[in-house]
């Protein structure tokens, strides 16, 4: 009579797993862990999901290997993750492992390959890459030195909220970068980063005595 009584909550925990293919409900609750920083409780819930090709999950964990949350740093295995979740086509983690092929940071250092997916995560409107994307631009990172196209990825990033692109995109019109000189643009923009508390924003009106 135990055994059938068992049979059920087998049944159960099969069709729940079967209709759950990604894990997303202990993805849930890992990000949930991880928002409240208890990397530790996240992480074997992460690596589950991960592993069952939740792209969420895996672009979490590596941001745990990345930045040693709950687990010591280790950019190779950081490097994986963000992989498999860029293939996926998670643009956070796009953006994400360009930044390893710029620096070199877990991978061999490839500026060509940091480009490419920094393009592929802007296509996505991905805020952060958009301004990374810009300054491939700028520095001719990858591609060729454009000003007009830095320029350009600078305000859509900085439309769209990011505070480096806001930055960025203000200090491209102080200096008439890829835009014409102006420095009301370049003051409104510039202040915009400052508002949400970036520090070269900052000193860059106290520099300029906008403050």
């Amino acid at each position: 009579m135990k055994v059938l009584s068992i049979l059920p909550l087998v049944a159960l925990l099969f069709c729940s797993c079967e209709s759950d293919p990604m894990h997303t409900e202990q993805y849930t609750q890992a990000a949930a862990l991880y928002s409240s920083k208890q990397y530790v409780q996240a992480l074997p819930l992460l690596r589950s999901a991960a592993e069952a090709g939740n792209p969420d999950a895996q672009l979490l964990l590596a941001k745990c290997y990345d930045f040693g949350n709950g687990v010591k740093s280790d950019m190779k295995e950081a490097v994986k993750w963000y992989t498999a979740a860029a293939q996926a086509g998670n643009s956070n983690a796009q953006d994400n492992l360009a930044s390893c092929y710029l620096s070199g940071s877990g991978v061999p250092k490839d500026l060509g390959k940091a480009f490419e997916l920094y393009s592929q995560a802007a296509a996505q409107n991905d805020p952060s890459a958009l301004n990374n994307l810009g300054l491939c631009y700028r520095n001719g990172e990858g591609v060729s030195q454009d000003s007009v196209k830095a320029a350009d990825c600078f305000r859509r990033s900085a439309m769209l909220g990011d505070a480096n692109g806001q930055y960025n995109l203000g200090r491209s019109y102080f200096h008439g970068l890829g835009v014409p000189l102006d420095m009301e643009q370049a003051k409104y923009w510039v202040k915009k980063a400052a508002a949400q508390g970036h520090k070269n924003a900052t000193a860059f009106m106290e520099d300029n005595q906008w403050i």
